[in-house]
């Protein structure tokens, strides 16, 4: 028995199915005209036929539930899993329109490449620039891991003190509800 596990993510909804998955390999026969008593000195020669076979699983079929729509976070991007995050900022004490490093991990299983950074309606008076992203997985399927967001952004007024709380909404499947991960206020001094 040789495993093979793949990870399939469904991109819609209602009745969906999977296979047949075929694949196709090489079996050795043995050698007809093996001596049946004793050893045959030219065995190790005559290694048998090669037969190249098809084989094939049986169609599954599965059903996709859509998200629920109640109580969806405005924020919500999309993201299925069980995750967590840590967010870094820095430098914290800049002048107007220094660049300032904000770095979100992401980690947790799910679909990790899928993950993208929500937009923060929050961040007024910030020139944001677009993000970089880094997937590192700990699993051969990939779902399992830390995606690293790294994001730009200056300062436009000496009137800004802090950069206001960033979050994270997910869908937790075991959970069946989505949850948000808020990381509080960060205090800037933003110098002319």
């Amino acid at each position: 028995v040789i495993p093979a596990t793949v990870a399939l993510t469904a991109i819609k909804t209602g009745p969906l199915s999977v296979g047949p998955i075929t694949a196709a390999v090489i079996i050795q026969l043995p050698a007809a005209n093996r001596q049946r008593n004793g050893f045959d000195p030219f065995e190790m020669f005559n290694r048998g036929e090669q037969r190249q076979i098809t084989l094939a699983t049986d169609t599954l079929a599965i059903q996709s539930l859509p998200l629920p729509t109640d109580n969806a976070p405005a924020n919500f991007s999309g993201a299925v899993g069980q995750y967590t995050m840590t967010v870094n900022v820095g430098p914290t004490n800049i002048a107007t329109g220094d660049p300032v490093t904000v770095r979100v991990q992401i980690a947790g299983r799910g679909a990790l490449d899928a993950l993208i950074l929500p937009e923060q309606g929050t961040w007024h008076d910030f020139k944001a620039y677009p993000p970089t992203a880094k997937v590192e997985t700990s699993d051969p399927l990939g779902l399992q891991g830390t995606k690293t967001f790294e994001q730009i952004i200056a300062p436009q007024s000496t009137d800004i003190t802090e950069l206001p709380p960033f979050s994270f909404s997910f869908f937790d499947p075991d959970a069946k509800r989505y949850r948000t991960l808020t990381q509080p206020a960060v205090k800037l001094t933003v110098r002319p």
